[in-house]
């Protein structure tokens, strides 16, 4: 025998300026007569649920969300005439005393968005149902519950949209304190149900996003359960309380909280069987979009008016996984290139709010540098045995309830590809932050993980060409996470000092370095000096040949040295020259960009991407030491246009290369967002007039 479902039609706002029009809803009413049906009370679904009464065939319960005023003036009597009866949910902080009105005596309608910004911000509810209204609605015979007080939102990730001046969601003005035209927003959803980041107004110019923990989207739930419950019995005076679901989406935890607050009840956005011993907490309803018409409502009622076909046509809407807790690993025993930025890494998650954990040796370095970060340290000494290692990640995971893993160097990403094939359940994601080729195998790797995470487009380009697929590679840039030392200050000084950060081996081009440096000084050139950084003073004697006597009275080696003493030389310092033959995106031209120190660089690997001429520095091409003579004479006789440069790389760092902006982008990254987009350096620093003026350091 096939059971009678009753199928739950959800509308919200009736009126010509929103939502559905009159003519239309008065068309959806009149096709739901013709098709046999008749109308029931939400209380006697609830009574069917628990098999109180037996479902009457052909019936149907319409529900109208938010407490739009639309509904008192054009939904009630549309039902009156028909003989129907309706439920609807209203905001309990948006209800306020007053007296009924009509037509003629209520303001002019306006849309349902700015309806809520205009209560979230100035506390202007007349667009909303009040007391007395709600007082005449259940004197004809309609039904009133709870929505909830305020309708609160959450923004669920970090993928920007349009600033709150420019066409945001409304949803926006829920979770902001306040209103300013730029602030930033994204997907909103609700906040009874998502975690979500919340904004962090601390005397900044633009707020910081911070994830809030489930505890206090759960303490936030108590409170206004309790709240919306208390208020809404005293207007309408029933004993049983049903809720409506903000969005539709519920989840376990807050439902939980639901029942605990003395609720019944509750109302989704999923679309299931309403007949006997469907769980009262799992209501089903049918959105009805504003454009569909009286024949789409016939084929939903015959759709959803039997078990067996409402079970058929099934629709879920709970919500989507949350990122709440990152694990980052890696056997490096040293704090290198891309060790430190996965340090920058853990401190951006954990500033943010998330859970972070680090899987990592037991003596490496990085457990000092990570002394008084907010992170869970879990040692690993046996990276080599990755079966071992496989089965212990998996345990780390399942046991800490870890969302992602972000692993750097190959056998923490091994590490990571076995515990996936061990069953354990998480996004992957692989690091790589060099330009050189990956081993043959490397895309197979690739191919079992969520995505590759590089510190360069070029980097991304390396791999690309390699096997790697393009839907698996984003480009997440690295950050400077120094001390900040303030905004540069034109030095009065006449010399110029050039600094080289590096290596002896050739890819990073300290032979490069040399010649350029002594073509500098046979253009007469006088104060300049020269500095060495990471060039052990016993291996000069392999440049010989480069190494002229002008240069070598220049020269100072400062030899390989704590990354806190590169910082202070960076610091003294007026041009970086990279003269690297290979590189993929060097954190000291960072570094020296937060000190107002411009790049004279070889156009490789990722170095383009943040050196663009007359912008933040000059490029010439590789093992071009004429060409960088040249521009390394320009920076000495052009302080002021040199100062210009730094201050425009200064600003980079601290607007798009920034821990915090880096933290965003990866949580992009981890919620699903491909990344691969240029850095946009001419939007946030200014095209450098050239205009040679000698200052007289260089004889012509």
């Amino acid at each position: 025998m096939i059971k009678t479902s009753i199928p739950v039609l959800c509308y919200h706002n009736v009126s010509d300026v929103d939502g559905h029009t009159p003519e239309r809803f008065c068309e959806h009413l009149d096709a739901i007569v013709a098709a046999g049906y008749s109308t029931i009370s939400s209380r006697d679904l609830l009574a069917v649920t628990r098999g109180q009464i037996k479902a009457p065939g052909k019936s149907v319960v319409l529900t109208f969300d938010d407490g739009h005023l639309s509904n008192w003036l054009t939904v009630v009597p549309e039902l009156e005439k028909r003989g129907m009866t309706g439920t609807f949910f209203v905001l309990t902080d948006f209800t306020v005393p007053g007296t009924v009105r009509t037509f003629e005596t209520a303001p002019a309608l306006t849309t349902m968005p700015q309806a809520f910004k205009d209560a979230h911000l100035n506390g202007d509810f007349s667009q909303f149902i009040n007391e007395a209204e709600i007082k005449a609605m259940l004197d004809k015979g309609m039904e009133i519950f709870s929505h909830g007080c305020r309708h609160r939102g959450a923004f669920i990730d970090l993928k920007p949209l349009q600033p709150m001046g420019k066409g945001a969601h409304w949803g926006a003005w829920s979770i902001y304190p306040g209103f300013k035209e730029d602030w930033p927003t994204f997907k909103v959803s609700s906040g009874y149900v998502y975690d979500g980041f919340e904004p962090v107004l601390d005397g900044l110019d633009k707020p910081r996003f911070f994830k809030r923990s489930t505890e206090d989207r759960l303490a936030f739930c108590r409170k206004d359960f309790k709240k919306s419950l208390e208020r809404i019995r005293k207007l309408n005076g029933y004993d049983e309380q049903v809720f409506c679901w903000p969005w539709g989406n519920f989840d376990k935890a807050a439902e939980d909280e639901l029942k605990a607050a003395g609720y019944v009840g509750a109302f989704t956005l999923e679309r299931w069987a309403n007949t006997k011993g469907t769980d009262p907490f799992r209501l089903n309803r049918i959105g009805v979009g504003k454009n569909k018409t009286g024949k789409w409502v016939q084929s939903r009622l015959k759709m959803y008016g039997t078990s067996l076909s409402a079970k058929l046509f099934f629709k879920l809407h709970t919500k989507r996984p949350e990122v709440r807790a990152v694990l980052y690993t890696t056997d490096s025993t040293k704090v290198s290139g891309g060790s430190r930025q996965m340090i920058n890494n853990i401190k951006a998650m954990a500033a943010m709010g998330l859970k972070v954990y680090a899987v990592i040796t037991p003596d490496t370095p990085i457990n000092g540098a990570l002394d008084g970060v907010d992170v869970t340290i879990i040692h690993c000494d046996y990276f080599k045995e990755y079966k071992r290692a496989g089965k212990f990640l998996k345990g780390i995971i399942e046991q800490h309830g870890i969302n992602v893993v972000h692993t750097f160097h190959n056998r923490a990403y091994k590490m990571g590809v076995l515990a996936r094939l061990m069953g354990a359940k998480f996004k992957l994601f692989i690091n790589r932050g060099v330009i050189s080729r990956p081993n043959a195998i490397f895309f197979l790797w690739t191919a079992l993980s969520h995505g590759v995470i590089a510190n360069s487009r070029q980097c991304a380009e390396v791999m690309r060409r390699y096997w790697v697929s393009k839907k698996r590679l984003n480009v997440v840039y690295n950050a400077y996470a120094g001390p900040d030392h303030g905004d540069p200050k034109p030095r009065k000084k006449r010399g110029t000092r050039f600094i080289y950060i590096g290596n002896t081996v050739d890819i990073k081009g300290f032979d490069v370095f040399l010649d350029a440096a002594a073509k500098l000084c046979d253009t007469g050139c006088r104060d300049i000096e020269f500095v060495a950084v990471g060039v052990p003073e016993d291996r000069l004697e392999r440049f010989a040949d480069n190494l002229t006597p002008a240069v070598r009275e220049r020269l100072k080696i400062a030899g390989v040295i704590p990354h806190e003493q590169v910082l202070e030389e960076l610091r003294f310092a007026d041009v970086q020259v990279v003269s690297s033959r290979k590189e993929s995106l060097p954190n000291a031209l960072l570094e020296g960009f937060d000190l107002g120190v411009p790049g004279v660089c070889t156009r490789v690997g990722g170095i383009p991407e943040i050196i663009h001429d007359n912008i933040t520095g000059f490029l010439c091409e590789s093992e071009d030491s004429t060409c960088l003579a040249e521009k390394m004479r320009f920076m000495a006789e052009n302080p002021t246009t040199r100062f210009a440069l730094g201050a425009n790389g200064r600003a980079v760092v601290r607007t798009l290369l920034t821990p915090e902006a880096k933290g965003y982008n990866l949580m992009r990254v981890y919620m699903g967002e491909q990344l691969n987009s240029p850095l946009p350096l001419e939007a946030i620093a200014q095209t450098v007039e050239i205009e040679e003026q000698p200052h007289g350091q260089c004889q012509h």
